[in-house]
């Protein structure tokens, strides 16, 4: 553990080194190193680790860059080991990250951060199958960053003080239920360097984006496997509509309505499939479920981001609160609650390639992609049938003259 560390520290000092030197004046960027600390949720084990990045402010380039207070664009490296499943040490990770200000004030700045890459690890199989070597990567949180200097171009204002609290998601590259799902909650406290402070970044007053009601549809499908050693796959689709409202610039909220289909459960896997053998027939409704959901949705130019969280209106499956085994379902929620990662991007006002993943209490069921279209100014164009209504009562000494 200690030689990877110090391999990681002497290639990033190689890096703070050469990024130095190669500053230019008009150029502003920032390295950041951070020890990382935690506990891995649904697992017996703790994490340690550290974590360096190049960040990449957004200073004016384009108009969005204004109107969303400046984000930063961050690349990450880094490593940690893991307790308790320590048969994937050592771990090893890159990802790319949205930084989002919701505070940016010249010595201090709050950050909402989503960011998404790949991991290597080890591949002993330990008895939970086998783990491959190659994995998605999902990250989330909240950052702060406090400037050690009070004005820019001081020497003291080009270090500050890095905290954070990250969620990590590790999934193991299989499309099924029974994948190794690792999540990690984990601190962060760090430096941050910044070779130069120029040019200064001029905040001019946002333009404030319409708070119109938009409808959007949309479409996607994947696939399903049983069990890791599975060979065949199973079909999912779904469809949703809703109803979206901005608040500000860079939030909105929705609500609306899902379709699931998930072929998966035909109830003639009751060997494989254990979590369902309670299913015994081939039937239509076993595989279908809706709902309705609540959307929070933050809004970066064209791109979209959101926590949806759904509630079954419909379901004829209820998992039972024991298998056939006698064992304990760990999760009867699905019963009635259900949660979804979405991604949207939009190609034109209109039309967009979307992307989600459902999960039931961070137990995934299914990642799907598609396409959706979009009315961004739906309310505008639904006439009010009360438009002619009037709720001011006539005065009787107004003069009317026609």
């Amino acid at each position: 553990m200690a030689n990877l560390y110090k391999r990681f520290f002497l290639l990033f000092l190689c890096f703070l080194g050469m990024s130095n030197a190669a500053a230019q004046r008009n150029t502003i960027y920032k390295v950041k190193l951070e020890a990382l600390g935690g506990i891995v949720l649904k697992d017996q084990g703790n994490c340690l680790g550290i974590e360096g990045a190049l960040e990449l402010p957004l200073y004016g380039n384009h108009n969005w860059e204004y109107t969303y207070n400046f984000p930063t664009i961050g690349l990450a490296l880094g490593a940690f080991r893991l307790t308790g499943i320590d048969y994937i040490n050592p771990v090893v990770f890159s990802n790319c990250y949205f930084n989002y200000p919701i505070i940016h004030k010249q010595r201090f700045s709050l950050n909402t951060k989503l960011g998404a890459g790949f991991v290597m690890m080890g591949t002993e199989d330990h008895g939970v199958g086998p783990v491959f070597p190659f994995t998605g990567l999902l990250t989330g949180g909240i950052n702060t960053e406090i400037v050690l200097g009070k004005f820019y171009g001081n020497p003291m204002s080009q270090w500050s003080i890095s905290l954070g609290v990250n969620g990590k998601v590790l999934h193991n590259g299989n499309k099924t239920k029974q994948s190794k799902n690792i999540t990690i909650l984990d601190g962060a406290v760090g430096l941050k360097y910044t070779p130069n402070v120029w040019p200064l970044p001029i905040k001019y007053p946002a333009k404030p984006v319409d708070k119109v009601l938009a409808l959007e549809i949309c479409g996607q499908g994947g696939v399903n496997q049983l069990s890791r050693e599975d060979n065949r796959y199973y079909p999912t689709t779904s469809v949703n509509v809703g109803f979206y409202l901005p608040f500000s610039n860079a939030y909105r909220l929705g609500l609306g309505a899902d379709a699931f289909y998930n072929s998966i459960y035909d109830g003639k896997q009751r060997t494989d499939n254990t979590r369902y053998n309670f299913i015994k027939e081939d039937r239509f409704l076993n595989k279908f479920r809706s709902g309705v959901f609540l959307a929070n949705d933050l809004t970066i130019n064209r791109f979209v981001a959101g926590l949806h969280v759904g509630v079954y209106v419909f379901s004829n499956i209820q998992v039972p609160e024991y298998l056939e085994s006698g064992e304990r379902n760990s999760n009867l929620t699905e019963n009635w609650l259900n949660s979804k990662l979405v991604a949207k991007y939009k190609i034109t006002p209109n039309f967009m390639a979307n992307a989600q993943l459902k999960s039931h209490m961070l137990e995934v069921e299914c990642f799907e992609v598609g396409l959706g279209f979009a009315i961004p100014e739906f309310s505008r164009l639904v006439k009010n049938p009360f438009r002619n209504v009037s709720l001011k009562k006539k005065d009787p000494k107004e003069v009317k003259i026609d």
